[in-house]
């Protein structure tokens, strides 16, 4: 019998959402909420570790610092091997060296080693968002990837928002290294569970080898009813990339796509980074708010992002990410600015402040969405990798636009604008971005894939 030619692409993307991209979905949403977790619990065994170690709360300040330079190198460095090597063994290794250093981090007597542990804790950590948005997207099929990319992340939302009254709670009763424990068995548990029940991704097995004898089981797991011969060489309907994965990002008419794209990326999690850090403090400056008022306020923050989260994906998936992206970022902006313009003891601070975390924190799977689209499975790690990498230093930088606002004692109008002024650059990078796409589809540029569906959303 003649081999005959197999489109996993087309058959992924014909699906309905089934058992196998829920229990991937669920496997990556658990990471996110060890990742989620992870990355706050510092601000709450910062006081009790610096009792610990006999020093003052500044001299354990560059532990934070430091542990974004390692998310920072692990997903530049770290997750595009992700292209090379496959998404599931490198989810595996990275979540179980994540767990194992920070359990030694309870180990800890100084502030040297623990700066030493949190570096490399967060090289291995900060692969795994790529990667998880990668493989849940190469699951998916087209016209529900932004949807399930969107519900994956609102586990690291729930483990930021949620982790840190588990971490306060253990703090109290069981001091500072319990916090650490439960961080680093969560990330163990989620190793095990990964390699018990992750598939590889079946679009990187399909460009590996499209005579993989493994694919046809992964594809009736999608299908049961699926009739194969074992005569079939599985394909991928994707262009073709040239020159190494991180090369490629600035190649084939990609350049302008990916420098837009970081800047959304650098712009967003600048701004989360200061909501997060300094949101409570700046309603409890600027509106005289009791300090319990205040955090309230930053919890309904978080909360308002989950909820618009559980909507957002399908919005993109219909309209598409630019142009919903374009419009989200105006009404951050307006949202944000509003702040400093609003009585801050009025109803309407709560209308703001859902207003701010349904956009702000929405954007930002949106953006993780847009990138899975625009890259193909060759680089998508990588792409989606070096975008995080981007924002990561746009995380590094929001606290110090924080400190500076609270040590130069501006006011609630400057320092709103101040924060809302990279949402309104994001919007404009978004349209760039839409208007690119919309070129490169007019002549057809064989660099960038499916350029009509992730502008105006599959039909």
């Amino acid at each position: 019998m003649a081999e005959t030619t197999f489109d996993v692409g087309e058959f992924i993307d014909n699906q309905r959402i089934g058992v196998l991209q829920i229990v991937v979905l669920l496997l990556c949403a658990f990471v996110m909420v060890c990742d989620g977790y992870d990355v706050f619990v510092m601000g709450f065994v910062l006081q009790p570790i610096a009792v610990d170690f006999k020093v003052s709360p500044a001299a354990i300040t560059p532990v934070f610092v430091i542990q974004n330079l390692g998310l920072a190198a692990g997903t530049l460095l770290i997750g595009p091997m992700a292209d090379r090597f496959g998404r599931r063994w490198l989810m595996v290794g990275s979540a179980t060296l994540f767990g194992l250093l920070t359990l030694a981090a309870t180990r800890a007597s100084s502030v040297t080693e623990l700066i030493a542990l949190r570096f490399l804790a967060g090289v291995f950590f900060g692969s795994l968002i790529p990667n998880a948005i990668a493989i849940t997207s190469e699951f998916a099929p087209a016209r529900f990837r932004a949807t399930l990319v969107t519900w994956m992340f609102i586990g690291y939302v729930a483990g930021a928002a949620a982790g840190g009254g588990v971490a306060a709670f253990l703090v109290n009763h069981y001091g500072w290294q319990s916090a650490f424990w439960v961080g680093g068995l969560a990330p163990l548990a989620a190793a095990i569970l990964l390699f018990l029940f992750l598939p590889e991704s079946i679009r990187y097995r399909v460009l590996k080898d499209g005579r993989d004898q493994g694919i046809p089981g992964v594809l009736q797991r999608m299908d049961a009813s699926l009739k194969l011969t074992g005569k079939e060489r599985f394909t991928l309907n994707e262009p073709k990339t040239t020159g190494s994965p991180v090369t490629a990002l600035f190649r084939d008419g990609r350049s302008l796509m990916t420098s837009l794209l970081w800047l959304g990326f650098f712009m967003n999690l600048m701004v989360i980074s200061i909501l997060g850090a300094f949101l409570p403090t700046f309603l409890h400056n600027f509106g005289q708010l009791s300090r319990e008022h205040a955090a309230g306020l930053a919890s309904f923050y978080s909360i308002s992002g989950i909820v618009a989260m559980l909507f957002y994906g399908r919005l993109v998936d219909r309209y598409g990410p630019t142009r919903v992206l374009m419009f989200t970022y105006l009404v951050a902006t307006v949202a944000l600015a509003s702040l400093g313009l609003l009585d801050l003891a009025s109803f309407w601070i709560y209308v703001a402040i859902f207003g701010v975390g349904a956009t702000v924190i929405s954007a930002q799977t949106g953006l993780n969405a847009l990138g899975a689209m625009v890259y193909p499975t060759r680089m998508r790690a990588t792409g989606v990798g070096w975008a995080f990498g981007a924002g990561r230093v746009g995380g590094m930088i929001g606290p110090i636009f924080g400190g500076l606002a609270l040590a130069g004692q501006w006011g609630a109008l400057t320092t709103f604008a101040g924060v809302a002024l990279p949402m309104l650059i994001s919007s404009v990078a978004m349209f760039l971005v839409g208007s690119s796409l919309s070129a490169a589809t007019e002549q057809s540029d064989p660099g960038i894939p499916a350029l009509q569906s992730v502008e105006t959303g599959p039909s």
